[in-house]
């Protein structure tokens, strides 16, 4: 009976010990995080976990959810900094351990690898290789290059991006990228007057949530691209756009976007020592004689494109469908509009399904081999996250459009499959 009371009295010591351990008033500033913290307000819930370390909630679940918030604020370091004191407070705390070792791997560097395009395009082959590296505060630097079978023509790219994640889920984006173009080879169509040789460009964007259900983005391009015919000429191009993007609830998003586009006119553009435009079919121009149908000299006529397209998104926890509606997507008439659609599927964790169809509509301009026809592109690519640190994608992309050999308006059409290979592999490196 002794025993009996005596253990009545510790458990009379400890119960109110425990209680005084986590106060009710931190256990309501945990909550109101958590709140917070679910609907994207990190800096909202950062304060409130705060006020619970404060109240005596020093506990690893309290700086796991300052380490969370601090993450979704793109405050890497400081959220490494809480994840390790989470897992200091409690050493048997898995989730702790592992997040902190996905946090460094994210802010490592991470080389990334891509065989056949990294989106549906008529491509025959594509490479491509980045490093990425998020180790700084705020910041997401990438860089790589690339190259391409495009069909029409080959082109070898290299370009340098940083992200600047100044609010939660608002960014600042700089580009710069360089891009030579060759026509060379028997199976290569002529290219027309206006293409292009080499193409510098820079492109700032900034993407801001004006608040939690509408996000707006203003991107500005600059083109300074030479010709093909005339190398020592360069014109300035301009493209100026708007995007807005409602979140309507149940994972629906809707976005429209508009854009202003100054280049080049085909219809009045002349370049030296090629056809003028409306010049007979089959002109050929010989340096050294003078001929009414040929240009003496580079003449660029800009014309100003209003661009108008919008879509939709539907985000659930298995699945993400989008469907897009966009004008003259390359950005050189050869398209009139374009419908891009998309399905990922995420039937386990570690496993994700990609499959995307692209419709183009071929424009009046673009020649009467491909004027009014249609194109068909259609990509299916399986993903998997081997280790936490290594992911391997595959799969392969079918193309059905109008051939590069056709020579009128009744010829035949090319259809071909390219495989697709990639990998992503998160080193921790320099973390």
């Amino acid at each position: 009976m002794r025993l009996i009371f005596s253990l009545v009295a510790l458990l009379g010591l400890v119960i109110p010990a425990a209680a005084e351990a986590t106060p009710a008033s931190a256990l309501a500033h945990q909550a109101a995080g958590d709140r917070l913290r679910a609907q994207g307000l990190y800096q909202e819930a950062l304060a409130e976990y705060r006020a619970e370390l404060a109240d005596g909630g020093q506990s690893a679940e309290t700086w796991k959810r300052i380490g969370w918030s601090l993450r979704g604020l793109h405050r890497s370091h400081e959220a490494a900094e809480a994840l390790r004191e989470a897992a200091r407070l409690d050493p048997t705390d898995r989730e702790a351990t592992e997040d902190l070792a996905a946090l460094e791997r994210a802010r490592g560097l991470t080389v990334l690898g891509w065989l056949g395009g990294t989106e549906p395009g008529t491509s025959r082959q594509a490479v491509e290789g980045q490093l990425r590296y998020a180790g700084l505060d705020r910041l997401e630097l990438q860089a790589g290059a690339g190259w391409s079978d495009s069909i029409f023509y080959e082109s070898a790219k290299g370009y340098a991006t940083g992200y600047f994640f100044y609010a939660p889920g608002s960014y600042l984006k700089g580009d710069l990228s360089l891009r030579q173009y060759a026509y060379s080879g028997a199976s290569r169509p002529t290219p027309d007057s206006n293409a292009y040789d080499l193409v510098p460009r820079l492109e700032v964007e900034v993407s801001h949530h004006v608040v939690r259900a509408l996000r707006a983005g203003l991107a500005y391009q600059l083109f300074t691209p030479s010709f093909f015919y005339d190398p020592q000429t360069t014109t300035v191009n301009h493209k100026v756009t708007v995007e807005l993007e409602v979140l309507l609830g149940a994972g629906v998003t809707l976005t429209g976007m508009a854009a202003v586009l100054s280049d080049p006119d085909p219809a009045r553009t002349t370049i030296k020592g090629r056809p003028v435009p409306g010049a007979p079919a089959g002109t050929v121009c010989t340096p050294g004689a003078p001929s009414p149908d040929c240009a003496a000299s580079t003449a660029v006529v800009k014309r100003r494109e209003l661009l108008v397209g919008g879509g939709g998104t539907w985000r659930t926890a298995p699945f993400t469908a989008s469907l897009r509606i966009i004008p003259n997507r390359d950005l050189d008439s050869s398209y009139a509009w374009s419908i891009l659609s998309g399905l990922e599927l995420r039937p386990v964790e570690r496993l994700s399904l990609d499959l995307q169809w692209t419709f183009d509509r071929y424009s009046s301009v673009s020649g009467p081999t491909f004027a009014g026809k249609n194109g068909n592109i259609l990509w299916m690519r399986a993903r998997c996250q081997l280790t936490p640190g290594l992911a391997l994608g595959g799969g392969f992309k079918y193309v059905n459009n109008p051939g590069p050999a056709s020579t009128s308006p009744t010829a035949g059409t090319r259809s071909a499959a390219t495989l697709l290979l990639d990998v992503e592999w998160r080193t921790g490196l320099l973390h």
